[in-house]
């Protein structure tokens, strides 16, 4: 039986808005596809959450990000076989980051709550 996976995600906020990527995977039945998302990823053997969000700001969005917070709370998603334990951080990037997408998104966007419901 797969067992959950823990994914470190980060909640970047600016000017009263989030960062999020959309999720375009090369391969088209991967199951996060298509998906607005905020950015992150799964914790790896030896790092501490804190390494871990650190690492997947720096490959997924190409900034370097410091993590102001934890946020209090533990989501638990499960979705076609796939079960997700989520631990978010308020995280930090410089106010003018350039944002380079890696392979596994094709956008990004600053979004508000409203605009995220949506």
């Amino acid at each position: 039986m797969p067992r959950p996976t823990l994914v470190i995600i980060a909640a970047i906020y600016q000017d009263g808005k989030f960062l999020l990527t959309f999720r375009d995977e090369k391969s088209p039945d991967h199951m996060f596809n298509h998906r607005w998302q905020l950015p992150g990823g799964g914790l790896e053997y030896g790092e501490s959450p804190e390494e871990t969000i650190v690492r997947e700001l720096r490959e997924e969005i190409g900034v370097n990000a410091k993590v102001v917070k934890l946020v209090p709370k533990v989501y638990s998603e499960l979705r076609e076989g796939f079960h997700g334990i989520f631990i978010c951080y308020i995280c930090y990037i410089k106010k003018n980051a350039t944002i380079t997408l890696n392979d596994e998104a094709s956008n990004w966007g600053w979004y508000s709550t409203e605009e995220m419901k949506t």
